[in-house]
């Protein structure tokens, strides 16, 4: 029987390099960080600048600079926040929509095209690991020190 490490080592492993398979099947005009940035900003709504950085977990500097580069290509526009003047939202365009919709569309059409390619039996067994793997990432993230600052006296 594979311990749960195995497992877990196996599963990333695979899984990276599905993902990173799947990348390529993206618009080559953008980074894999620029989509993600996107997709985030697309998926929580106008986000500060801050916010961004955090969700992505990158610097200040480095997110400036994506949000410039999809600003300048007509994918995400900055809204000024109703609440703070100093603060700049960050909201994903028609345009950057659809490109979003495109990224997805292509992933999920070659992803659909290997499945096709498995027989019934392996299709049943990734259909209950898919289960599971859902599962497994909707699970609470463990709490880190930056989680307890807010605690702190």
């Amino acid at each position: 029987m594979t311990s749960p490490a195995d497992l877990a080592n196996t599963l990333r492993l695979s899984i990276t390099r599905l993902a990173r398979r799947m990348r390529q099947e993206s618009d080559a005009r953008l980074t894999p960080t620029q989509i993600a940035a996107l997709a985030t900003v697309d998926r929580h709504g106008p986000l500060p600048l801050g916010a961004l950085a955090e969700e992505e977990q990158i610097g200040a500097p480095t997110v400036t600079k994506i949000v410039d580069k999809l600003h300048a290509a007509g994918l995400v526009e900055r809204l000024p926040d109703p609440d703070d003047r100093r603060v700049t939202r960050i909201a994903a365009t028609p345009s950057g929509r659809t490109l979003l919709d495109e990224i997805r569309e292509r992933k999920t059409a070659w992803l659909a095209t290997r499945l096709a390619e498995l027989d019934a039996e392996d299709l049943a067994t990734l259909t209950a690991a898919a289960e599971v793997l859902e599962r497994l990432a909707a699970a609470p993230k463990p709490a880190t020190p930056r989680d307890h600052e807010a605690d702190a006296p």
